[in-house]
């Protein structure tokens, strides 16, 4: 979807779409009513500050419908963001399944947490954890898991990928312009290539990255060569941790015989 087909909907289409995010009336009625976004992240600033006040009476409306963890889904946003579980062990499928039990018994409703980028072992880690929680702290987190699954949501109807960056010359002052990138885990499967824009930036990877280290590769040793000026570095790489699907910025400040990043926004 296009985000001007979002804002053109008629408010009945809108909301349908919404609904698909998160259904919590008063926060579709709100988004809606919130039309036109000038861009996806204005969007999702605003998905995400109205999220922020969610409680009991959210998570109940949300969790009507919702699939368990493990169980086979009917919509299809929950199926694709579970499809790992597809290939669990038996042993691991069966401790969730029971975990899944013990959660409805103790909190008296369905287990929630963001599965997309998520292992069958992960899940089940995160769930065995949150059984240990007091019933209002876990009430806070099962709300978190749910605008998480909500801008996850949001982000995948757009295709956006989570990760950015932009690269600047400094011996120059501009943008680094045609660098080479490559995103990989920390094991070397790679995840995605890219190359900067004129204006030095470029969007890499999924709409979220699972969990754990990568490595941002930058070709910055072929970008001077091309410039004809000597280069110390033949390459960068910025290693970085994933620990949910907030927008992740690496940025590079660059020059021949020196570098420095920091975490971006």
């Amino acid at each position: 979807m296009d985000l001007g087909e979002l804002n053109d909907a008629t408010d009945t289409d809108a909301a349908a779409t919404v609904r698909g995010w998160a259904d919590v009336d008063p926060w579709v009625d709100a988004l809606v009513a919130a039309r036109p976004y000038a861009s996806v992240a204005d969007l999702l600033n605003r998905g995400r500050s109205l999220a922020g006040a969610w409680g009991a009476a959210e998570l109940d409306a949300a969790l009507a419908h919702h699939p368990r963890i493990g169980e086979r889904a009917t919509d299809a946003s929950s199926a694709r963001e579970q499809s790992s579980m597809r290939t669990a062990a038996d042993e691991v499928a069966g401790a969730i399944a029971d975990g899944n039990a013990e959660y409805e018994r103790r909190f008296g409703r369905v287990f929630l947490v963001r599965a997309a980028g998520r292992s069958p072992e992960e899940l089940l880690a995160e769930l065995e954890r949150r059984l240990g929680n007091e019933p209002s702290v876990e009430e806070a987190e099962a709300a978190a898991a749910l605008a998480d699954i909500a801008l996850h949501r949001i982000r995948a109807t757009f295709s956006v990928p989570q990760l950015t960056t932009h690269v600047l010359d400094a011996t120059s002052g501009v943008p680094a312009a045609g660098v080479a990138l490559v995103l990989s885990t920390v094991d070397g499967d790679v995840v995605a290539t890219g190359a900067t824009d004129d204006d030095g930036r470029a969007s890499l990877g999924p709409d979220v990255l699972g969990r754990g280290d990568h490595v941002l590769r930058f070709e910055t040793g072929a970008y001077f060569a091309a410039a004809g000026v000597p280069t110390f570095h033949p390459f960068v790489t910025v290693a970085f941790s994933v620990a949910g699907t907030g927008h992740l910025h690496v940025p590079l400040l660059l020059s021949p015989f020196a570098y420095s990043t920091y975490r971006g926004s």
